[in-house]
């Protein structure tokens, strides 16, 4: 063994390499950078192109989208605007722009490695034993080894049984993303954050939308009354949601998907559409990486960690959607700037609640912390402070005045316990609550830091004014300022 400087890892013998990292995605990427940036040798493995599903098949592509449609979008709602039966988009240009805005953050990567020393190659790797990683390239097997390795696979999108997707007319959300058309109809099965997503985006460009939800609700992780709020937005734009119905089947007829579902009833219906979207969510990626070569303990098809990013085996560390905690690209990063931290001698663990949730619909939703029902079931005496985006200036001024921002705290110390905003920018507003939440400032000390007006920022200190029944621009509440 060889002596390292204090805050840098032991490296093995015969290990050239502090650090390992298998994947590229927004966990592995980060890791990297992060544990160059404090000094380490690192290594990543990635077999497809530099920032994962996140940057080339998710977060980014689907932004990229979602914007260039905003304001075709609200341009068609408004009745201001004359002409609008002449207005359409080009949709070989939408992916176009989609596609070079994922090349360019593609190569930032490429140089963000190059400047900050990480050498990366393109292969598939699989697990020797726990310090030396297997890479398949160019059909050759090549050996790397090192001190610590960080599995960051990430995940693919999922299937559900009678339901086979063929890149034509029933899509994964891989494919969607380079349709060409607009199709007039679409089935998406799954009422979570990838659904809602797609079906926010072909509604706004004239698709008629059906989301098939097997839940009783959709987007069961969130606030009920956020849930509640964005199902009626929904519904009112035009898209049909069927909850607590599950898809049995699907086939392709003339050019058209004929989906079979089973209704809450208990009967039998079809659905026919131009195209069906399958968005039931994400699945680890895990086969053929050797993990039972080295005896990596799971938790169902997700690898079993601590809050230090730590797996039961010695030097192997695991993030992102691989371990199945909060199946985000922040958090993916999140979890591997703690995973380097502990491999670099800083005790770091993960806290959970204080990682925030974002989709992207119109309008938005942002969530962290503890919904309501968590709080009041966990036996918490709390208080709520809610404010609408309707009596906000700034949301009116925008003709954007559907939402609220809701905070849940402590009733006596005022410890903010959770955030919930359903509305425009909601998103963004999200970040300065976790910023409090993590800084430990109380609902008082929120409602009290000035924000510019008019902006949307104002329906924060809105909403925590509320919790203490002291908020300026609503009708009052019964109970007394607190």
């Amino acid at each position: 063994m060889t002596t390292s400087p204090p805050g840098k890892p032991t490296r093995s013998k015969g290990s050239p390499y502090d650090i390992a990292v298998i994947g590229a995605g927004p966990g592995g990427y980060v890791a990297a950078i992060r544990a160059a940036q404090m000094g380490a040798k690192v290594l990543v493995i990635e077999k497809g192109e530099l920032g994962g599903t996140c940057l080339n098949r998710g977060c980014i592509p689907t932004k990229a989208f979602l914007s260039d449609v905003k304001p075709f979008y609200k341009i068609k709602k408004a009745s201001l605007y004359r002409g609008k039966e002449h207005l359409s988009l080009d949709m070989e240009k939408l992916v176009t722009r989609k596609n070079e805005v994922v090349e360019t953050m593609t190569k930032g990567i490429a140089t963000l490695f190059s400047d900050n020393g990480v050498q990366w190659v393109r292969g598939i790797g699989s697990f020797m034993d726990s310090k030396t990683i297997g890479v398949i390239r160019d059909g050759k097997r090549e050996t790397y080894r090192a001190s610590n390795i960080i599995i960051a696979t990430g995940s693919r999108a999922a299937n559900i049984p009678g339901v086979s997707i063929d890149g034509g007319n029933v899509l994964s959300s891989d494919e969607i993303l380079n349709v060409r058309k607009i199709p007039r109809e679409m089935v998406i099965i799954g009422g979570g954050v990838i659904g809602l997503e797609f079906a926010t985006l072909f509604n706004a460009l004239g698709t008629q939308v059906t989301i098939v939800e097997m839940l009783p609700t959709i987007l069961s992780t969130e606030d009920d009354e956020v849930i509640r709020g964005l199902h009626t937005i929904l519904e009112r734009e035009g898209i049909t949601i069927l909850t607590g119905t599950r898809v049995i089947g699907a086939s392709s007829k003339g050019g058209k998907v004929e989906v079979q579902v089973q209704e809450k009833s208990g009967g039998k219906a079809r659905i026919v559409a131009e195209k069906v979207l399958v968005a039931v969510g994400r699945t680890p990626h895990t086969e053929g990486l050797g993990l039972e070569r080295i005896s990596v303990k799971m938790e169902g098809p997700f690898i079993a960690v601590n809050p230090r990013m730590q797996t039961n085996v010695d030097g192997v560390y695991a993030i992102g959607d691989v371990i199945g905690k909060i199946m985000l690209a922040h958090a993916a990063s999140a979890e591997g700037v703690v995973a380097v931290k502990n491999i670099m001698e800083e005790s770091r663990e993960i806290d959970y609640g204080k990682i925030p949730t974002a989709v992207y619909t119109f309008p938005e939703i942002a969530s962290v912390g503890l919904k309501e029902k968590e709080a009041r079931d966990s036996g918490l005496d709390i208080r709520v402070g809610k404010f609408p985006y309707l009596y906000s200036g700034k949301a009116m001024a925008m003709d954007e005045p559907e939402g609220f921002v809701k905070i849940i705290a402590e009733r006596e110390l005022g410890e903010i316990l959770g955030v919930h905003i359903l509305g425009e920018n909601a998103a963004d507003l999200i970040g300065g609550c976790v910023l409090a939440m993590s800084l430990e400032a109380s609902v008082e000390d929120l409602s009290e830091a000035v924000k510019a007006h008019p902006t949307l920022s104002e329906t924060i200190m809105e909403a925590a004014l509320d919790w203490r029944r002291m908020s300026i621009h609503q009708p009052p509440k019964k109970d007394p300022p607190q």
